[in-house]
């Protein structure tokens, strides 16, 4: 009973078995064939067949475009490396119109990578097929595009594509994104994938030979396997034929391991084929056949590989250039390079090094080496040293590993090793860190060694240790020029401690004196600079903290790239001064600039400052979508700290709105991050967003409550943190005269007065709080006559429209209580501010406005905004961003989904308002004129 021909092919190829796996891959290319996207993870253990599973799914994938991409160990720290593999299936057209796609910038941000591999995937689906993305081995891609890659899965929200992940349970970096996307949608599938079941076993085994197996043979071959498809064949090749056709076998002839009886496999082959066998495990990628053979030492690789393809260990593409061969598996790979002697293998190694690139070349070098070497050890410190600089800092720690592990000196050995950790620290995803500690511990006291151990404290919440090891690297490294990258780093991590922790004058100083390091580059000192004046603003605040951003041109269009944190900065500062055009142009550069590519670490910040800015005022619908994208820019790179001012800008709106529950949910989101960060910024978030919710209704003492954990210790009403302040302050003030205490009030709001230079949306906020103190002291003329001065100065780009109809509602409201002029000057400001915030859609406070005036027997006006239309979010966020004049191709980018995304939406928007052009969409948004007369 021979083997049939067809056992030549990969065991890929033959497919058995899987069926309800394979109709629920079925079903899900069904799902989005009929327009929405789905997400299937396959995964199961090494050999148990899921490539097999998907390859044979995606063959019925016909009326898709395909892009497949496939992880490699090798390649785990090549940034974004996933992701290119997947630009390139999409063909030379694609990559012309999407070059930052094909050699991506380690520095740039997963969610402007992911941003184009959206665009990308909108453009394909304009050609008129669904797309399938399929990612094979993702427990070996690198960190990069796995973070751009979730970004994308929760961004295709009106998309014809079929995501398929394949993975091993223990997915490495990979398995926590994987699990969250699994939760985050219910258009997914999980397809957990075991061993082969008896009767497919039997089906498996008869597609390998000819003939049907004995019955009982067949059982037990299942018993003996457990139905893992690779060991099933492994064993199959084994056992003699007339065996398999009697069924007569006292026991198996290979052991139970699988890797045992894939060596004893190769056994069995001619010694060419071993050693063809052994330069393709060497190699471990796809290399061609004449390649392979060169290395192997085999004159004639087709003959050699003849044994190799009949054993089912061997994939080869005859009809690709060059006839590329590669194993099968990655337990082939072990099985083969395992039997290898020591001198074989480097030799295997060091001709490997001349064939490949000279990016791979290095692993081989290593590996080919016998003992120490200083020469090799002192290339790769060069070579990593240059790849950190490019913000490659993962491919630097690796070689920089290396270089340790060649290094026969100690302090060679030990200043290598420790550069590697840190640039390990550097790509936030230290998984390999805990176990080096010892061995850092180990090394010889010095700055480098202290910067180490210094970020492994903070990065595990020892802060008090953190600091310490911070302070003395920082300070041993600063005189040494060659340590200026160390003093740099471990002065950058010191600072943004002490801001964490509130105390803005050490940060300041810090900064200041971390910036007179030579030798650094433009970005690195914008950072630091940036970090310099965050912390005079936490000590002196923000007016202070202006003085050190003059460098930075009027104009936020004019400043260049290496330039934008600091930008981001000033935004930030006139945010918090009232000043709201003004850090709206800083904050949308810097946010613009960043979704264009440029490196800026404090770029995805901004997207939720700018969200705060949007609230204040008056666009709601542009703070929610902006506050979203936020979040979802904050999630792909895992940086909860930049979460926090996005969830307040939600919790701010939608307590505008009186949408409670949801504000109460973001409210318990923030409390959480405050107990898992601990830090000064999310306390003044959590607790500005709990009084803002209070304000909206009506709750003074809730109000005063709220702002307590922002109060200091002298057991008065004194704030303790400079970021808000002014925003803080009014909240106080507000909170102390709705709960009678007005002595306490006049001082707070005195010291509100000295702080605010009379500018900006704030004139409104603190007339109103003078208005309603004076109120609350009895004396009405005097709050008139402070209402009418504030109502007299025109609206403008700085005004707050919420605080503006605040201000109108109280003077309105006073009018008729005193009867201080005639009702209809009262009714007039009573309709200017239900108008307001009927535009607003702030429900809790048009509905106060509403009963004052019925109270009084006045109705709202009937041209009042009665509300907008029935938009969804999504929808909403794409018809402002319509509106404002952007193409398709625009929006996508800027709201970070594809073009099919807005075409679906702005159809849906179109039915909706009645509408049929963009032309008419701003003034169906806009509504009538809140300030203008009934």
């Amino acid at each position: 009973m021979p083997r049939r021909q067809g056992a030549i092919l990969t065991s890929g190829e033959l497919f058995v078995g899987r069926l309800r796996d394979t109709a629920r891959l079925r079903d899900c290319a069904d799902q989005v064939r009929a327009g929405a996207s789905w997400l299937a993870v396959v995964e199961g253990e090494a050999g148990i067949g899921k490539t097999s599973l998907v390859r044979r799914s995606a063959a019925s994938l016909d009326d898709f475009t395909v892009l497949w991409a496939t992880g490699d160990p090798a390649e785990t720290d090549l940034p974004y490396g996933v992701i290119e593999q997947l630009a390139r299936r999409a063909g030379p057209a694609a990559l012309r119109e999407f070059p930052e796609l094909t050699a991506p910038a380690a520095e740039t941000g997963p969610h402007v990578l992911g941003g184009q591999l959206l665009l990308l995937l909108g453009a394909l689906q304009q050609l008129g097929a669904p797309v399938a993305v399929i990612v094979d081995d993702l427990q070996w891609a690198d960190r990069q595009s796995i973070q751009a890659l979730g970004f994308v899965l929760r961004r295709l929200w009106a998309d014809r594509v079929l995501t398929v992940l394949v993975t091993r349970p223990d997915g490495g970096a990979a398995a926590e994104t994987v699990d969250r996307l699994l939760r985050s949608t219910d258009r997914t599938i999980k397809v957990d994938l075991g061993g082969l079941d008896d009767s497919e076993v039997a089906q498996f085994a008869n597609a390998l030979v000819d003939g049907a197996l004995a019955p009982a043979l067949s059982e037990r071959l299942f018993e003996y396997t457990r139905g893992h498809p690779l060991h099933v064949r492994t064993v199959l090749a084994e056992v003699p034929a007339d065996v398999l056709r009697d069924g007569v076998l006292e026991r198996w002839p290979v052991p139970r391991s699988l890797l045992t009886g894939l060596r004893a496999q190769l056994d069995h082959l001619p010694a060419e084929s071993r050693e063809l066998l052994e330069a393709m495990a060497v190699l471990d990628t796809r290399a061609p056949l004449a390649a392979a053979g060169r290395l192997a030492g085999v004159p004639d690789p087709a003959r050699a590989l003849g044994p190799a393809l009949a054993a089912g260990l061997v994939q080869w593409s005859p009809t690709e250039p060059e006839s590329p061969v590669a194993l099968v598996h990655a337990l082939h790979r072990d099985a083969i390079y395992d039997t290898l002697a020591p001198d074989r293998r480097r030799t295997l190694h060091a001709g490997a090094a001349e064939l490949v690139d000279a990016a791979a070349s290095w692993a081989h070098r290593v590996a080919a080496a016998t003992t120490t070497d200083e020469r090799l050890a002192a290339d790769l410190e060069r070579s990593g040293m240059t790849e950190a600089a490019g913000g490659r800092s993962a491919v630097a720690a690796t070689r920089l590993g290396w270089a340790a592990s060649l290094s026969a000196a100690r302090a060679d050995r030990e200043r290598r090793l420790l550069a590697s950790c840190a640039q390990t620290l550097r790509t936030q995803q230290p998984t390999g860190i805990p176990q080096l500690r010892r061995q850092v511990e180990d090394c010889s006291p010095g700055a480098l060694r202290s910067c180490v151990l210094g970020i492994m404290d903070l990065t595990s919440g020892r802060l008090p240790a953190a600091e310490a090891h911070l302070t003395q690297a920082w300070e041993q490294a600063r005189p040494v020029p060659e340590n200026g990258w160390v003093a740099a780093l471990a002065g950058t991590f010191l600072a943004q401690m002490m801001i964490w922790t509130g105390r803005g004058g050490e940060a300041t100083e810090i900064a200041r004196r971390t910036l007179t390091i030579g030798g650094l580059d433009p970005a690195t000192v914008d950072l630091i600079r940036a970090l310099q004046a965050t912390g005079r603003m936490w000590h002196e605040g923000p007016r202070a903290a202006l003085g050190d951003l003059t460098h930075l041109p009027m104009s936020s269009t004019a400043a260049r790239n290496d330039t934008l944190d600091t930008l981001a900065t000033r935004g930030v500062m006139r945010l918090f001064l009232g000043d709201l055009p003004s850090a709206l142009a800083d904050l949308s550069t810097t946010a613009l600039r960043d979704r264009q590519g440029a490196a800026s670490k404090l770029g995805p910040a901004t997207l939720a400052l700018q969200a705060v800015v949007q609230y204040l005022t008056g666009e709601w619908d542009e703070s929610e979508s902006a506050a979203e994208r936020a979040l979802a820019v904050a999630q792909a790179q895992e940086l909860l700290a930049f979460e926090s001012a996005a969830r307040f800008a939600m919790v701010c709106v939608d307590a505008g709105r009186g949408d409670w529950e949801r504000a109460q949910r973001r409210l318990v989101e923030l409390g959480d991050l405050v107990q898992v960060l601990g830090s000064a910024p999310e306390t003044v978030y959590s607790s500005l967003a709990a009084a803002t919710m209070a304000q909206a209704r009506a709750d003074h003492p809730g109000m005063l409550d709220a702002l307590r954990p922002l109060l200091d210790d002298s057991g008065g009403y004194r704030l303790r943190y400079q970021p808000f302040w002014l925003w803080q302050q009014s909240m106080l003030v507000e909170a102390l005269t709705g709960t009678d205490q007005l002595n306490d009030a006049a001082a707070a709001l005195r010291d509100l007065r000295a702080r605010h230079d009379g500018t900006g949306y704030l004139r409104d906020v603190v007339a109103r709080l003078a208005g309603r103190l004076a109120e609350a002291r009895n004396r009405p003329l005097e709050a008139v006559e402070i209402y009418q001065q504030a109502l007299a100065v025109e609206v403008d780009a700085s005004t707050a429209p919420l605080h503006r109809a605040m201000l109108e509602h109280a003077h309105g409201k006073l009018l008729l209580a005193t009867g201080a002029t005639s009702r209809r000057d009262a009714a007039t400001w009573l309709h200017h501010a239900h108008r307001r915030f009927g535009a607003l859609l702030a429900e809790p406070f048009r509905q106060r406005c509403a009963a004052d005036l019925a109270a009084s027997g006045l109705t709202a006006s009937e041209n009042d905004p009665g509300g907008r239309p029935t938009l969804t979010e999504r929808e909403t966020s794409v018809a402002y961003v319509i509106a404002s004049g952007r193409t398709n191709q625009e929006a996508a980018a800027e709201l970070y989904v594809s073009q099919k995304t807005v075409e679906y939406h702005l159809s849906n928007i179109y039915a909706k308002l009645g509408i049929s052009s963009r032309r008419l969409l701003a003034d169906a948004l806009r509504g009538p004129d809140p300030g203008s007369d009934a």
